[in-house]
């Protein structure tokens, strides 16, 4: 939640850099019919990273001041097909022509559409429309963002923006454009071992508070002969996978002829680029030790091997149309030349780790330019496949694809069959594993059971509201329904908005299914209504506007104040799933309340929580209003919070909980309108997030993908895609760490953070910090703890000492007491 803070002041620095950025704190913040649609740097850093990474906001761009040449293969343009090898060219008809056939359709009725559209009109008119976004992508043509729906929570965020040379996390590879440090123009490509971590502040603690891996080692880069300070990347289709990188020399000096195309994809085995009319050119502020040319693995590929100094070695596969003639010499310990200009020559580099060079020259000659999600549930099972799309030069098997640890924890078996038994290192999920396939499939069973009443994970523990319960229960909801839910809902912050309604929604669901009122049921929905009234109506202080530029849902509060970081930076796609998934989940308590007495509420409220539905986690490439899946990663399994602001350490998250909330919310909205593909897809949503949560983000004492020195903070703090800081953007107390990650607490949390967790990070941290604790953070701690102990939490919460000091602004005693009883606190 907290990826940028209203006060922030941000320093324009070099990404090699990692100076601390000055910050204050303000208010502590007490499953099948498919789709019928296809979606369409050498330095290390050395000092202390702060809780911001290398955070980069330069927000006084404009437009390019040349547009650059943007056809890039496979586009559609005239140039671009008639350049195409015959083989490449059929291949791409080929891939066309089956994406059709995953919109096959299935004979069983219980079998649900993951991805099924919602609406794909236009969002009404309550929302002003904001032409132009003060920031404008960078290197997109006009076309090409009339014709989008950019993420703008996805890897390549850094390539549009600002300084445009931070670099793209593809996994497990990072990339960025080298603009002519000690020479070198083009993409540079850079991988880092577990071996090159820095830890700190103090390296032989246990645990240190962080991690990261060092940025800017340009081990080998794309580039050209033709390329100098006069060349240009431009960028086109950005999808939820992938984005298309065309390089091209200067067009005063070489015309409008020439490219280098790059499609970057999430878990591609080889980074790939096709050079058109150019003369390839390799470059390494490492230095390249040797080149030796090796044997053909097949007909029309030349193999190289480049050994640098560092002792890594990587491997580089051309792919030579016949006809053509094509070999690379070492011109310089910095730089590999090829002989001569090329035409429509496809080149592979990708680093050797141990037994991977006969796989790598199996697959060689092969690439992938997109992915496709898909998937399905029946019942509680659920199946979701990443397909990539690809192209064969001279190889018509299958791609090398790199897979994260929860990937393939919950591979099917027609997964395995495609292991090849090696590894990479990766910047922030432990290792990554090579397969050979087109798909990444994967199964999950999905948490059908968990609705909107106290639940958890605890064996035999049960609800057991005693009279006593009620009655402490009774008496909480009377105090707290008779509050001014206006005055602390419409606020000037879409964030601490939703935490309040949610806050009111609760109580109002405690007094409906645990106390039964109906009298004091109807007195808190119809406040809450009102209340709700002045978002769905968008009368809020700073009013909702559609963002026709990025295609999304923003705060007008930038706008208004001039500030690009108010409301926690929302204007700028900051933490859109935290702030929205509060007024969600908020919208399904009340809708489900207003339908059991019989109201309509839902049909009249519908439209706008769909909208921010649609803008946070829009499941199809076939609404052309909003870009699919803008804050959830299906490759990474959770989201990221970081909306258009640059960083060296890529994307962020810093509330696994607040994550998690949103998808919930999700998944409630879609049982309480009746739609079964969204809320499998929350159900699916919530089961990813919880393998790669309790992988990469909440830490238990088994725990082998995050460092052994590392894990005792039990949770990342805030993780990034090269580092992990066991802190927050708000302040370094154990409270705000780890307590972040717990808020909201909801029947999901004890899915999501198990006992065993629970109960070794309440032990390790908090048991000796909670009771010493006067604000909100100690309402929240407590809370957390009936995740493992109810008994101890509904103690306190019943306790005649509790002072209401205890509880932050989207908390209420009536939940923590109903929550703690209705998970087995009442009962011994």
């Amino acid at each position: 939640m907290w990826s940028i803070l209203l006060s922030l002041t941000l320093l324009l620095v070099p990404f090699t850099s990692a100076l601390p950025v000055s910050s204050s704190t303000s208010a502590v913040v007490t499953t099948i019919v498919l789709s019928e649609t296809v979606r369409y740097a050498v330095s290390t850093a050395t000092s202390a990273p702060t809780a911001l990474g290398t955070v980069i906001a330069s927000l006084e761009q404009g437009l390019t001041s040349a547009q650059p040449f943007t056809a890039a293969f496979p586009i559609a343009t005239d140039l671009v097909a008639s350049a195409l090898p015959t083989s490449i060219y059929v291949a791409y008809g080929a891939s066309e022509f089956s994406r059709k056939y995953d919109a096959r359709s299935y004979d069983s009725i219980s079998e649900v559409d993951l991805f099924a559209p919602m609406e794909a009109t236009a969002p009404d008119d309550r929302f002003p429309i904001m032409v132009s976004h003060p920031l404008h992508p960078l290197g997109m043509s006009n076309s090409v963002i009339s014709k989008s729906t950019i993420p703008t929570n996805n890897f390549y965020s850094n390539l549009f923006l600002g300084s445009r040379n931070q670099p793209a996390n593809v996994y497990p590879y990072s990339v960025w454009w080298s603009q002519g440090t000690n020479g070198d123009y083009g993409l540079a490509i850079s991988h880092t071992t577990f071996s090159q971590r820095s830890y700190g502040p103090d390296p032989h603690a246990d645990p240190v508070e962080y991690y990261f891996n060092p940025v800017g080692i340009n081990s080998i880069s794309f580039s050209a002969a033709e390329f100098d300070s006069g060349m240009t990347m431009s960028l086109s289709d950005p999808t939820e996978f992938s984005v298309n990188v065309t390089m091209a020399p200067s067009t005063s000096r070489y015309g409008n002829g020439r490219y280098l195309y790059i499609p970057l994809v999430q878990g591609a085995g080889f980074v790939s680029g096709l050079y058109f009319n150019m003369k390839p050119k390799f470059n390494s502020l490492v230095g390249f030790q040797s080149l030796t040319e090796e044997a053909s693995p097949r007909y029309g590929i030349k193999k190289y091997i480049a050994h640098l100094y560092d002792g890594t070695v990587w491997a580089i596969y051309a792919n030579v149309p016949s006809g053509q003639t094509f070999s690379l010499s070492r011109q310089s310990s910095s730089s590999i030349v090829a002989s001569q200009r090329v035409y429509n020559v496809v080149v592979q580099i990708a680093k050797i780790v141990d037994g991977s060079e006969n796989a790598y020259d199996y697959h060689a000659g092969k690439y992938t330019y997109h992915a496709h999600v898909y998937g399905t549930a029946a019942g509680s099972t659920g199946t979701v496949t990443i397909n990539y799309w690809t192209l064969q030069g001279n190889n018509a098997g299958r791609l090398l694809l790199w897979a994260l640890p929860h990937h393939v924890a919950s591979f099917t078996s027609e997964m395995t069959k495609s292991a090849l038994g090696i590894s990479i290192d990766s910047q922030t999920k432990g290792k990554m594993y090579a397969y050979s396939t087109n798909q990444l499939i994967m199964q999950e069973v999905l948490p059908t059971d968990i609705q909107f009443a106290p639940w958890t994970s605890i064996p035999g523990k049960s609800a057991a509201y005693t009279s006593q319960a009620i009655k402490l229960i009774t008496s909480a909801a009377t105090s707290e329904i008779a509050q001014d839910f206006d005055a602390q809902t419409n606020l000037d912050s879409m964030y601490y908005s939703g935490k309040a309604l949610d806050k009111f929604a609760m109580i109002c669901y405690v007094s409906y299914s645990i106390l039964k009122n109906t009298a004091r049921t109807k007195n808190c929905l119809d406040k809450l209504k009102g209340s709700f009234a002045v978002f769905a109506d968008n009368r809020q202080i700073y009013p909702l506007y559609y963002d026709k530029t990025y295609k999304g849902i923003v705060s007008s509060a930038a706008i208004a104040t001039g500030d690009s970081l108010a409301d926690f930076g929302n204007t700028y796609y900051n933490d859109h799933h935290f702030h929205y998934g509060y007024h969600i989940h908020a919208a399904a308590v009340i809708g489900y309340i207003d339908s059991e007495l019989g109201g309509t509420w839902v049909q009249k409220n519908k439209e706008y929580v769909n909208t921010l539905i649609r803008d946070i986690a829009n499941p199809s490439d076939s609404d052309h209003y909003f870009p699919f899946s803008r804050s959830f990663s299906w490759f990474h399994g959770h989201s990221w919070a970081k909306g258009l602001f640059e960083s060296a350490d890529g994307k962020d998250e810093e509330s696994s909980s607040e994550d998690y909330h949103h998808a919930y919310a999700i998944k409630l909205w879609g049982q309480v309108v009746g739609d079964k593909s969204m809320e499998a897809r929350g159900a699916m949503m919530l089961a990813v997030m919880r393998r790669a949560m309790t992988a990469y983000m909440l830490m238990n004492s088994t725990n082998t993908i995050q460092p052994e020195n590392f894990i005792a903070n039990k949770v990342t703090g805030i993780l990034f895609e090269n580092k992990a800081d066991h802190t927050t953007y708000f302040g370094t107390d154990v409270q705000y760490i780890q307590g972040i990650h717990m808020l909201p607490i909801t029947p999901v949390s004890s899915y999501i953070r198990s006992p065993t967790f629970v109960r070794e990070e309440w032990d390790s941290l908090l048991s000796s910090v909670a009771p010493t604790l006067t604000d909100g953070w100690k309402g929240i701690l407590y809370a957390n703890l009936a995740l493992f102990d109810p008994k101890s939490s509904y103690e306190f919460f019943s306790s005649s000492k509790f002072s209401t000091n205890y509880l932050d602004s989207g908390a209420s005693l009536t939940w923590y007491l109903a929550y703690a009883a209705g998970v087995g606190g009442t009962t011994s």
